[in-house]
């Protein structure tokens, strides 16, 4: 082959990934207040481990479902329904 015929390999990385939309259109509960005092949620946000740190790859709709059950539990720890 001459070096004009040489085939080209796609421009593929190993391991490329797309690149992920980040949900900005609902805010965060986070009131910079993190305490757990031994429950499996969050004094200041009542959100668990896991809702904390998969909040920022989250869409919209997992986010508002948070958003929920974040205030059920505040009402069944409290009576107070804040959101």
């Amino acid at each position: 082959m001459a070096d004009t015929e040489t085939k080209r390999r796609p421009n593929r990385r190993r391991g490329q990934r797309q690149s992920m939309m980040m949900d900005t259109t609902v805010p965060s509960p986070c009131l910079s207040v993190c305490r757990f005092d031994g429950e499996p949620f969050c004094r200041g946000c009542y959100r668990n481990v896991d809702e904390i740190r998969e909040w920022m790859i989250m869409n919209r709709e997992q986010k508002l479902k948070v958003l929920e059950n974040i205030t059920l539990r505040r009402k069944r720890e409290t009576g107070e329904n804040i959101w």
